[in-house]
């Protein structure tokens, strides 16, 4: 995990764009940052759900079918850190639709953890 954070702000800091960040993409940002919160707090509960496991492709490859808190908490946090440095490296025009694509597939997985009992 640490390998891809250091190589997302290496790759991320030679390309990013002079555009001013704007209220819209802090406001955006928080959004993110938000979802992936309760995306993680929700993760985190599925390994004390009995015939839950991780549906993610992604978050699976890392985390495992029954993810631990702490792998949890890392693996999100990481993902909030690059988001945050990946927005800012893109130009103004796509940083909305960058961010936007985030919240909606982290707010479906936050749904869907839901669904599952996994919120209360």
């Amino acid at each position: 995990m640490r390998t891809l954070l250091i190589l997302t702000i290496l790759l991320t800091s030679a390309c990013a764009h002079n555009d001013p960040w704007t209220t819209r993409d802090t406001v955006l940002q928080v959004g993110v940052t938000t979802i992936l919160a309760y995306d993680a707090v929700t993760t985190s509960r599925i390994q004390y759900c009995e015939n839950c496991y991780e549906r993610g492709a992604v978050a699976k490859r890392f985390l495992g079918s029954q993810p631990s808190t702490s792998d949890t908490y890392l693996y999100f946090g990481t993902l909030a850190i690059s988001n945050y440095f990946i927005s800012r490296a893109l130009p103004a025009k796509w940083r909305p639709y960058w961010q936007g694509a985030n919240i909606a597939v982290h707010g479906i997985a936050v749904n869907g953890n839901c669904e599952r009992g996994l919120c209360e």
